[in-house]
């Protein structure tokens, strides 16, 4: 009976190793997109599926394949928290389990309006926006596209309901800003934790 002794002791340490071993799997493939972005300007094979965020934040189904190589536009630095994080065109469940994703039909990234980018804050995943709230308002936040370099500057930290559309809008013209989007708590979310920032500085690359 020594075998199954064996076997339930590897079973066990399987078992706690799984969670830990997913975790280092998605931020290997976080990484891999950030090195993407610094090796390639390549931007023409940008996906434009999309999903609604509570399909998203709330869905315990991780099976679907993961890609290094789809629709990355940018990257976003908040040095503060010490996050530097893809961003890739379409809020689905893939691209948020290795970056952050860029809303549809919000403003693109540097233009005047709202551009909304959500990412997770789970156990699950990289880093992502797990300590997006410890940012504060006055810290900066960077944003690199294929063309620009993008600073912004905090003004807000908002915590609203999943149905709170308003946090989307841009209730100033000519005014350029992105709204960062993240569940809260972590498990078992209830609400949106949303930072606010309007851009400062724009430097071309």
């Amino acid at each position: 009976m020594r075998w199954l002794a064996y076997l339930l002791i590897f079973a066990g340490v399987m078992t706690m190793a799984y969670p830990k071993a997913k975790s280092v799997y998605f931020s290997y493939q976080e990484q891999r997109l950030l090195e993407d972005w610094e090796s390639s300007n390549d931007q023409s094979k940008i996906k434009q599926s999309y999903k609604q965020l509570d399909d998203i934040f709330l869905s315990q189904d991780h099976k679907e394949h993961v890609s290094s190589k789809t629709g990355i536009i940018g990257k976003l630095t908040i040095n503060q928290i010490q996050l530097s994080i893809p961003i890739l065109e379409g809020a689905t469940k893939n691209n948020l389990k290795v970056g952050a994703g860029h809303l549809s039909g919000t403003s693109p990234l540097g233009k005047t309006g709202n551009a909304a980018i959500a990412a997770h804050r789970s156990y699950t995943f990289g880093k992502q926006f797990n300590r997006l709230p410890e940012v504060r308002p006055g810290d900066s936040i960077q944003v690199e596209t294929a063309h620009q370099k993008l600073t912004y500057t905090v003004t807000e930290e908002i915590l609203v309901k999943p149905t709170d559309l308003s946090v989307l809008q841009n209730n100033k013209k000519n005014e350029a800003m992105i709204t960062l989007i993240t569940c809260h708590p972590m498990k078992n979310p209830t609400h949106r934790y949303i930072v606010k920032a309007v851009l400062k500085k724009e430097e071309v690359l």
